[in-house]
């Protein structure tokens, strides 16, 4: 089965605006309860739905407005994050001439400790669902009111 996602957007905002909303964890997982958003290496935000479920996204790296990787076990609400239960989520941010490009990479479905109909399931919505997440972004980042 393939192993990851990549999906692209270009963004007509400023960098920092862009950069801010990317490096919030977890900002693609709806969330009910607004979290404060810690973005140190380690760190582990909860963003919990009442239609989606729990889910904790930990910050895994940040490089200043370049690179920002995240863990998540979007295949098990509530679960904790660890070997078998993760996939990782990169965002490649570029400045382009009066644009960002923002590349996102996710990987990790095929060592995922469930059935192989289940990961392929999840590959299938997930790839979806960054279509609809990087709208998003690009609507939030293009529309300074907007959070």
């Amino acid at each position: 089965m393939d192993d990851r996602i990549q999906r692209e957007i270009t963004i007509n905002a400023p960098l920092d605006r862009v950069w801010e909303l990317v490096t919030e964890p977890g900002w693609w997982v709806p969330s009910d309860v607004p979290q404060p958003a810690d973005r140190h290496p380690g760190a582990v935000t909860m963003r919990k739905s009442e239609k989606y479920g729990a889910y904790p996204v930990e910050v895994v790296d940040i490089t200043p407005q370049a690179y920002a990787a995240f863990r998540w076990a979007s295949l098990f609400p509530g679960d904790d994050l660890r070997d078998g239960r993760t996939t990782l989520v990169e965002f490649h941010v570029q400045p382009l001439d009066s644009a960002v490009r923002v590349t996102v990479v996710e990987s990790g479905f095929a060592t995922l400790d469930a059935p192989e109909q289940a990961r392929q399931e999840g590959l299938t919505g997930n790839t979806g669902g960054w279509e609809e997440e990087l709208a998003s972004l690009r609507t939030r980042s293009e529309s300074p009111g907007q959070a």
